[in-house]
């Protein structure tokens, strides 16, 4: 439906976008997610027509968007900034786009009247926007830009100013809200869980490019590079520098200052290989579940660590040890107890490291993806 190629987008000397190409399919949900300066708005702006592309071409439906005006594109978007009518109650807030369509004051009240029952804004139909919390406000500007009917809807971090517990609540609500109308959505967000939980594809973004595209279990599960894998996940990835070395007839790393050689995977390719005996910069990454501690060494824990910081989540420990400059995450039951600046033994097996080599993958654990 949509299709974005080799899009480019300068602010003067500045670099917003750069060779941005992705395709978005109907009644698909998809996430822009990265750091805030990524690009993500520019790039919705881009889509509205509200700013134009410096370079690249923006298709909807296969024909070139180029000097369409926004208003002709069919497309909705919901800022994060609300962008509402001070003058005009919560009700003709809501009710403005409809009004616009020329629609009967019955079927615009029935609309009206529904939108707010599923925001939980019924309340305060009757107020004005300065009269509102800021999540109210932002529940307001995501109603008026879901009630009309849309090509495309175009969210800006729209629940990005409610509580942790509304925004949990929103976040199922919007989704199926939009699953229900069969609605395509672009939807950016800085939040993991927001779009891991909501996404059908995941674009990861930094710096005004694309970092990575996917589904969200494939973006966790094998991340393209160690930017990915760092902003991905609760706890993000955790990495260690290693060097590729040969011991008794065996391919492995060695961390500075560890007797221990953690062998290679025995599926690494011959090719991945020479790439990472040549590599500068070796690391390790591995996820906190996919890792254990024990006080004492044994035959799966033969890497010596200490204690940084213990955090006590109730359901589980979230545990920090370091590995000379390193910090490794790793999720411990609770009730093990762990005390800040004690050694323990930390497990590091190769059927479930991650190899990244100067930035890059080479080896995921999950699904045997080796990049060549």
């Amino acid at each position: 439906m949509i299709r974005l190629e080799t899009v480019t987008k300068r602010f003067g000397t500045t670099i917003a976008v750069k060779n941005l190409s992705f395709d978005v399919n109907e009644r698909e949900f998809v996430v822009l997610f990265g750091p805030a300066g990524a690009g993500k708005t520019t790039t919705l702006r881009l889509i509205a027509g509200i700013t134009e592309p410096t370079y690249g071409e923006i298709y909807k439906d296969g024909q070139s968007l180029k000097n369409v005006p926004p208003e002709k594109r069919n497309f909705s978007m919901v800022f994060e900034n609300y962008a509402l009518y001070s003058h005009l109650s919560v009700f003709e807030n809501l009710a403005f786009p409809l009004r616009a369509r020329k629609m009967k004051d019955a079927e615009v009240t029935k609309l009206v009247t529904q939108m707010a029952d599923l925001l939980d804004i019924s309340a305060v139909l009757d107020r004005k926007p300065g009269f509102l919390s800021g999540g109210q406000r932002q529940r307001v500007a995501l109603g008026r830009g879901l009630i009309r009917d849309a090509d495309l809807y175009l969210l800006d971090e729209p629940i990005s100013h409610l509580d942790a517990r509304l925004r949990i609540r929103m976040r199922a609500q919007l989704k199926n809200i939009c699953l229900v109308r069969q609605s395509t959505v672009i939807h950016v967000t800085h939040d993991y869980s927001e779009a891991m939980s909501m996404a059908d594809k995941v674009i990861v973004m930094n710096n005004g490019r694309k970092m990575q595209e996917g589904t969200p279990e494939d973006i966790f599960n094998n991340p393209d590079n160690d930017f990915v894998a760092k902003f991905i996940g609760n706890p993000p990835m955790s990495f260690v520098k290693v060097s590729y070395c040969l011991d008794n007839g065996k391919n492995g790393f060695k961390i500075n200052n560890q007797q221990h050689m953690i062998l290679e995977p025995d599926d690494l390719k011959p090719e991945n290989r020479a790439m990472i005996a040549q590599c500068k910069d070796l690391k390790l990454g591995i996820r906190a579940n996919q890792t254990s501690l024990s006080s004492v060494q044994d035959d799966e824990h033969k890497i010596l660590t200490s204690i940084y910081l213990v955090e006590t989540q109730g359901h589980r420990n979230l545990v920090t040890v370091k590995i000379n400059d390193d910090l490794v995450q790793v999720i411990t039951p609770p009730e093990q107890q762990w005390r800040v600046g004690s050694n323990v033994w930390i497990s590091m097996l190769s059927p479930r490291l991650h190899i990244f080599a100067d930035g890059e993958a080479l080896y995921h654990p999950n699904k045997k993806n080796i990049k060549n």
